[in-house]
């Protein structure tokens, strides 16, 4: 038995676990549970499916539905916390029971959520867990045919069924404020593109346009599963060479989506593109090949459209979402903390069309929350520059 297991599982819990080694052909058996899903497992009471642990190369089944027990969350949970290249799986053949809890722990959640703020939009809230779905799929890496159909599928509901929500961005942005287990980063993403793509360009983008960005939105991380345990997981600042390693990530996404469309998965070879372009910036400075521009007037060194919508909606999401080398951060206080940067950074055209729509969405969000609440109103100076006043909502 390995070292790393004892110091991670407790005698008692080793004596009454099934361990068992595990390979390659084995392991296509079962599928991972993302840490952040995982929480939702303590909200319910039973299970019909068993939780094992892969520990190197070691299968641990660890809870089976009888024995499921908040304890022993708790030593799984720690287990994950203590190693990093520890994974929580479930067998293939129950992600459906499993896909089904996480959709009923959500349902409450957002049931709660607008009994607690009937401002936010209810539809925003379950598409976005639609979204969120597809992209839990992705970010477990190995994507199929299955996967890219379901993406599709999820960037059409959207699209279909959300596109002219004056509240949808205030709603997204407040979510993670209330209750921040139901946020997704890349879900996020993939729905703040396609509302830009709507709203914020000079030609907006076509129902179908709209599906494709919000894909490239789903697939922007996926070559975050190729960066090691180890650095993705560090519960901290990189160092300068763990973060040399991390941005690798925009590289290994576009290879691993060219790699799955020449296979014959159902994928548009734009999602690769915006993979390996997210991190680029309008000024050259960014990453992996220091591309400028418009993709428009520069096929060779610019950047492409939906990059550009995409970088938008990237880092205004993650400024909202708490890290532990960072704070969340306001609505408001994010499209501030992007402005500073935003002549170098972002298409300036896009970017000051996006914070008119985040502070008209925040308004309307504002207006329809209360009549009688002092809330907090976001306007314009005559320079076009974002201020800010106190006042009751009438």
């Amino acid at each position: 038995m390995p070292s790393r297991m004892q110091s991670l599982i407790r005698e008692e819990t080793r004596k009454r676990c099934q361990i068992s080694p595990i390979d390659k052909k084995n392991i296509r058996k079962f599928i991972p549970i993302n840490t952040e899903l995982f929480h939702y497992l303590y909200e319910i009471d039973q299970i019909s499916f068993t939780i094992f642990l892969q520990i190197e190369e070691f299968l641990v089944e660890f809870i089976k539905p009888k024995e499921f027990a908040k304890g022993l969350l708790d030593e799984v949970w720690t287990a994950l916390q203590s190693d990093k290249t520890v994974r929580v799986l479930v067998e293939k053949k129950y992600q459906g029971a499993f896909e089904q809890v996480i959709k009923s722990v959500r349902d409450k959640k957002i049931d709660l959520l607008v009994e607690k703020d009937p401002g936010l939009d209810r539809k925003t809230l379950e598409i976005f867990g639609n979204l969120s779905n597809a992209s839990q799929l992705v970010v477990r890496g190995g994507i199929t045919s299955e996967v890219a159909n379901q993406v599709k599928a999820s960037a059409a509901f959207l699209v279909g069924n959300l596109m002219d929500s004056g509240v949808a961005i205030a709603t997204l942005s407040r979510m993670v404020t209330h209750d921040p287990t139901l946020y997704d980063h890349s879900a996020s993403v993939a729905m703040l593109a396609a509302m830009i793509g709507r709203q914020c360009l000079q030609k907006p983008l076509s129902p179908k346009e709209s599906e494709m960005i919000s894909q490239c939105g789903l697939y922007h991380d996926v070559g975050k599963t190729c960066i090691p345990s180890a650095v993705l997981n560090k519960p901290g600042r990189f160092t300068e060479d763990e973060f040399e390693v991390m941005k690798k990530h925009a590289e290994y996404g576009e290879e691993e989506l060219l790699k799955v469309i020449e296979s014959g998965a159902p994928i548009d070879p734009i999602t690769a593109r915006v993979a390996g372009e997210h991190h680029e910036r309008f000024c050259g400075q960014g990453y992996p090949r220091g591309r400028k521009g418009c993709y428009e007037d520069d096929p060779v060194n610019g950047i492409h459209l939906y990059t550009r919508v995409v970088t938008i909606a990237d880092v205004y999401s993650a400024l909202l979402m708490k890290r532990v080398y960072k704070p969340s951060y306001e609505p408001q206080d994010a499209i501030k903390i992007m402005a500073t940067v935003a002549e170098k950074e972002y298409d300036p055209e896009i970017f000051s069309k996006f914070v008119r729509s985040v502070v008209h969405s925040l308004n309307e969000y504002q207006r329809l929350n209360s009549t009688t609440q002092k809330g907090r109103i976001l306007y314009f100076d005559e320079g076009g520059q974002l201020r800010e006043e106190d006042r009751k909502v009438i």
